[in-house]
């Protein structure tokens, strides 16, 4: 069972705080797919309440990487390689089809924009941040869908990072690395400013597919051990 401790929070009623130390032990692997979130021991490490903790467990649970058992607790989402394969399946259609829309109309503030995030996952990775590698690759990856113009495709793929941080995370714990050793999406950003729609699709494809296996592996392995109490 893994542990992790929990610095105190000086304002109890910051539960955006609670949330992100949450999320970065999720992420960090800290608290590990399907291990139950012991409430009284967080509360007291946090120097918090009980009521926020559990307001700031609530927003997890719907942002999907805890889930909540009615009489057993609250859990961090377990993950098995099918849950990975549907996602990133979908994502590789979604991409196609965000790529397409956006294509036409991209223009200065769209590149600005591209750089800017960019350069947001460059520093992560250079300070070695994982939290904030996923972060920030996530919103990278997300522009695409912000710039489409279709309020139903945008919604689809925000529902869909929930999921895709926590794979993010288990890709990272695969490699036994906090971030990836450098930056994977000089060759993404360049084909997003450039004039050939099909290469920047078929390279979103391959970037989703880089060392795929080798999450799926660990995620098969994580499914044969035993659950985690808290």
């Amino acid at each position: 069972m893994a542990k992790v401790d929990f610095s105190p929070i000086a304002d109890t009623t910051r539960r955006a705080e609670i949330v992100a130390l949450l999320r970065r032990a999720i992420l960090t692997g800290q608290l590990e797919p399907g291990q139950k979130l012991n409430e009284i021991r967080i509360s007291e490490q946090m120097r918090v309440s009980r009521a926020p903790l559990r307001e700031a467990m609530r927003e997890l649970v719907q942002e999907g990487i805890l889930t909540s058992i009615p009489y057993a607790g609250t859990f961090v989402v377990d993950v098995t390689a099918k849950d990975i394969d549907d996602a990133y399946s979908l994502n590789k259609v979604l991409d196609e089809f965000a790529i397409e829309r956006t294509w036409p109309l991209r223009d200065q503030r769209f590149f600005d924009e591209l750089d800017q995030r960019h350069e947001a996952v460059k520093q992560a990775t250079r300070n070695r941040d994982t939290t904030r590698q996923i972060e920030t690759a996530l919103q990278l990856h997300g522009l695409i869908y912000e710039w489409a113009d279709n309020s139903v495709l945008l919604e689809t793929w925000q529902r869909l990072t929930s999921r895709l941080q926590m794979y993010f995370a288990l890709h990272q714990q695969a490699r036994n690395e906090a971030v990836p050793a450098e930056d994977v999406h000089e060759t993404y950003v360049s084909l997003l400013k450039g004039a050939d729609m099909r290469a920047a699709q078929r390279h979103a494809r391959e970037h989703i597919d880089l060392d795929f296996e080798e999450l799926l592996s660990y995620a098969r392995n994580l499914e044969q051990r035993p659950s985690k109490g808290d």
